[in-house]
């Protein structure tokens, strides 16, 4: 769409790279005519989880292919999903969907190149149990991963989300909040995943009708998360992101946040991070002075001092990361 723009960009994290870990985040990105999507997941960081990489590769791009079909299957009276019983069913077909083409691509997988005796001496002694899980027939986990994703249209906008990781929105006013409902099955390392066998039933989304489309939606991996102290740290994350599209626009704002994310996960959490979005920058450039005036008042609240040298032209972002490198 012309009015919409998504971005994505990710990169390994510092603890995984000194631990000789792949990446296990994947992020996607697309525009097209009719929408404009992004996604984020996170595969499991345990050396247990075999395939996890691969996992979260699957949950993007399933979730983008399933998106598609979704929109493209809606008839102009669904379009708006108004209806909140309707809408209710829609999306819930729409999750299962993705679920199912998940667990296809995991399989599929898994039939054609089947775990090596390499992948299973990967798994440290003390956990051998998931070995047997896996030769038993329990495969599927090794492939686990979150997954969180936004679509925008002309009529409405979808976030949904398994497991941890943050969904944050930008509204008119520059103000912050985070729109999915919080899964109390997340906490410290514990989360829901694809993998589960209620994975189904166990996603929370968050729908925006035509007139309240925020013009910011960003979804990162708790890598992100995990790297500040607060909320209102994170928030003032994506507030300067958010100006410093305005300021470089999209192509230029994503070079800088290449260069921003080894530094968040060196000085921060050290997990992999991986950051995506749909944004509107014409409402974006309108409400500057607010995205501002926001990070401003939260720096004051919080004593921070601006650093200049990271996302937002001078707004504290890199201050407000929590020192944290032992964290995987």
């Amino acid at each position: 769409m012309e009015k919409y723009s998504s971005f994505s960009y990710g990169c390994i994290g510092e603890n995984h790279i000194k631990k000789g870990i792949d990446c296990q985040d994947s992020f996607l990105s697309t525009d097209s005519e009719k929408y404009s999507f992004a996604a984020v997941a996170d595969g499991h960081g345990s050396l247990c989880y075999l395939r996890t990489d691969r996992g979260s590769e699957y949950a993007t791009s399933c979730a983008q292919r399933c998106v598609s079909e979704f929109l493209h299957g809606l008839s102009e009276v669904e379009a708006d999903l108004d209806d909140e019983d309707e809408r209710a069913q829609l999306v819930d077909q729409l999750w299962r969907s993705i679920v199912s083409r998940w667990h296809s691509a995991a399989e599929s997988d898994y039939r054609f190149d089947p775990f090596t005796e390499e992948e299973y001496d990967r798994i440290p002694e003390q956990f051998d149990y998931y070995r047997e899980r896996y030769m038993s027939g329990r495969y599927i986990e090794a492939y686990g991963t979150t997954l969180a994703f936004a679509v925008v249209t002309e009529n409405f906008a979808l976030c949904m989300q398994i497991g941890d990781g943050s969904c944050v929105v930008l509204d008119e006013n520059g103000e912050a909040s985070e729109p999915v409902p919080e899964d109390p099955r997340c906490y410290d390392n514990v989360t829901t995943s694809m993998c589960q066998d209620d994975a189904a039933l166990s996603y929370r989304y968050a729908y925006f009708p035509k007139d309240r489309i925020p013009p910011a939606i960003f979804l990162g991996t708790d890598g992100i998360e995990n790297s500040y102290w607060s909320d209102e740290q994170l928030f003032g994350f994506y507030r300067g992101l958010a100006l410093t599209f305005c300021e470089c626009g999209i192509k230029d704002g994503v070079e800088q946040l290449k260069a921003f994310l080894p530094e968040m996960t060196r000085r921060g959490s050290g997990d992999d991070v991986s950051c995506s979005g749909v944004i509107d920058i014409e409402r974006l450039k309108a409400i500057e002075d607010k995205l501002r005036e926001a990070l401003l008042a939260a720096e004051a609240e919080d004593g921070s001092e601006p650093s200049g040298d990271v996302p937002g032209a001078g707004d504290d972002v890199i201050a407000g990361i929590a020192e944290n490198e032992n964290n995987d």
